[in-house]
């Protein structure tokens, strides 16, 4: 969290001597450079082929975005639509969404990288040619909002849509579901487990969004906050290209993490980010959950216990 406690604002000077090394001829590094080819050739830094990007969708029946079929798109991300250990959360996100009435549509495969990656390492014009791009696609598609389940996603949306004028709303699936677990048309049974948070930084520090996680942990849960959480909380060490170039100082940022969520007494550590969740789940000596994996969770044996007591009655 260096922005917060520095006033240089190192993020954004760190990207812009990236781009400006790259403008100037200097070679990338050679793991942000294989990121970057990944983007090109497969549109994903994982090189996953783009066959790959629906496959979540399997069995949920959604349809997929045609010109002004929808007005709310599904965004999944590039990490979470490929990644096996990540697709539980997509798929729950959708099924919470379902529950709750909520019309959308997903773009499939054709689902491009939201350019997040391109941005942290410095390729900005690739940035922007993408960006560009994404934005004249969702407005001839006629889209309203977008919710992303990627917090990285979330924020870099937001910037493309904004700087290019674009009216379309961005929100996390936690904003959107929070609102829904408010208004009652999710129901939810709330379990005595003590569970931690961790604030990603994109959502938290870059996006803002501190309360609505927060909101759907404390109705299914109880919450024990960590010494350094909000604007505060650390980084888990995954995220600005760290993870690929400096994979033991990322651990080690991660590991610190870990501690401070045991020191809370909780048996369950709760993020809604798949690099979050991802990098956190490679120490081990505590339980890593996704919140939204968490409410489906909830909702679930919610209405199990109304089948019964309905049961019961009759």
């Amino acid at each position: 969290n260096c922005d917060r406690w520095c006033s240089l604002k190192n993020t954004e000077h760190t990207r812009a001597f990236r781009e400006y090394l790259l403008k100037h001829g200097v070679e990338p590094m050679k793991e942000h450079a294989s990121l970057s080819a990944s983007l090109k050739n497969y549109g994903n830094p994982w090189f996953q082929p783009r066959s790959a990007r629906n496959k979540w969708t399997k069995g949920l029946n959604i349809p997929k975005a045609a010109p002004g079929a929808q007005e709310v798109l599904f965004f999944a991300g590039c990490t979470s639509a490929v990644m096996k250990p990540l697709i539980p959360s997509l798929i729950a996100s959708a099924k919470l969404l379902q529950r709750a009435g909520v019309k959308f549509a997903t773009l499939g495969q054709d689902e491009p990288c939201c350019g997040s990656t391109l941005m942290r390492v410095g390729q900005a014009e690739a940035y922007e040619e993408l960006a560009k791009k994404n934005v004249e696609r969702f407005e001839s598609l006629g889209i309203k909002k977008i919710v992303t389940a990627c917090p990285g996603c979330y924020t870099t949306l937001k910037k493309s849509l904004e700087e290019h004028g674009s009216k379309i709303q961005v929100v996390h699936v936690a904003q959107e579901v929070s609102d829904l677990v408010k208004t009652g048309r999710l129901k939810v049974k709330k379990s005595a487990e003590r569970m931690t948070y961790h604030d990603p930084c994109h959502l938290g520090r870059l996006g803002g969004v501190f309360e609505e996680p927060r909101d759907i942990l404390k109705a299914v849960a109880t919450l024990a906050e960590m010494p350094n959480h909000g604007y505060e909380s650390r980084c888990c060490g995954a995220g600005a290209g760290l993870q690929s170039a400096f994979p033991k100082l990322s651990r080690d940022l991660a590991s610190k993490r870990v501690a401070e969520a045991k020191s809370t007494g909780a048996t369950t550590l709760v993020t809604c980010c798949p690099f979050c969740e991802t990098q956190l789940r490679t120490v081990p000596g505590i339980k890593i959950v996704d919140l939204m994996e968490l409410l489906l969770s909830s909702v679930e044996n919610g209405e199990k216990g109304n089948d019964k007591a309905a049961a019961g009655k009759t």
